[in-house]
């Protein structure tokens, strides 16, 4: 992502593309995991076949919403699938990729351990030399957060939305398609967490947007509120083209004026309006 302020940008008319292989996300992904976890009765529904639409086991089910006879539900009755679960497994191992203009003092800042835990964990000798590109192994206990539930992450979500007024769907499914909620990932090119900023979006974007969001790269609050505020400010600038929006924020405005929209663009803006639709 870039955060210059774009110039209009033609789409090149309506999407045509036909469903590729990602599309399929939203249908693949398991209901508990895209919806909030309650289920509300239908006609026809029994406690049995819930449980199983959602991986649980009816005996769970009935104990978590206190049901003692597992035949007597009712339609309309909401239910209670479990508590979320967490919306991140902590990953075996977390790296930063080193851009320009950054030590390894700096480095070690920004995650909260010291210089010299991050020269061990390297194997690095020479505290002064770094090159961009670098990939360095971080520390796991000075940056890895307790996983929140998939319930707390919508809520953050949610408000974030609120708060930079952004439709809450549009940003529910861009972030589960950047990163599956997960504040824990980081992508080879070194873009974080729920939001997957990368470094100097994320620096402009505290400077101008959302400035008490310095924890971006720990908190899953600060990263979804520095990431909806950047998406936010990419909507106004592309006069609230949504799908311009989202491609401002997948490949980059000056890449598009450049380039035009690339093949994958394309795709990302269909996978992510397809979420949103689920998350209505």
């Amino acid at each position: 992502m870039l955060p210059d302020t774009p110039h209009p940008v033609a789409t090149g008319g309506a999407f045509r593309r036909g469903l590729m292989a990602m599309l399929v996300l939203a249908a693949a992904l398991p209901v508990s995991l895209v919806y909030a976890q309650t289920h509300t009765v239908q006609t026809g529904d029994t406690l049995s076949t819930i449980a199983e639409q959602y991986g649980v086991s009816a005996e769970t089910l009935a104990r978590a919403n206190g049901i003692d006879d597992p035949d007597r539900i009712f339609a309309g009755q909401v239910l209670t699938i479990g508590d979320g679960g967490p919306a991140v497994a902590p990953p075996t191992e977390r790296v930063h990729v080193v851009v320009a203009g950054e030590t390894l003092s700096s480095i070690a800042d920004d995650y909260g351990f010291t210089l010299a835990a991050l020269l061990e964990r390297n194997g690095l000798e020479d505290a002064d030399y770094i090159y961009e590109g670098q990939e360095l192994s971080l520390p796991m206990s000075h940056y890895a957060p307790a996983p929140l539930s998939r319930a707390e992450t919508e809520w953050i979500l949610r408000a974030a939305a609120n708060e930079f007024g952004v439709d809450q769907s549009l940003i529910l499914g861009l972030a589960w398609l950047e990163s599956g909620w997960n504040q824990s990932m980081t992508s080879h090119v070194g873009a974080v967490g729920v939001m997957q900023l990368m470094a100097p979006t994320a620096e402009w974007g505290l400077e101008y947007l959302a400035p008490d969001a310095t924890n971006w790269r720990t908190s899953t609050e600060d990263n979804v509120r520095l990431g909806t505020a950047v998406f936010a400010h990419m909507l106004a600038q592309a006069d609230w083209d949504v799908e311009l929006a989202l491609a401002f924020y997948y490949q980059g405005w000056r890449s598009i004026e450049i380039n035009g929209m690339f093949e994958d663009t394309y795709q990302y803006i269909e996978n992510v309006l397809s979420l949103a639709s689920e998350f209505r």
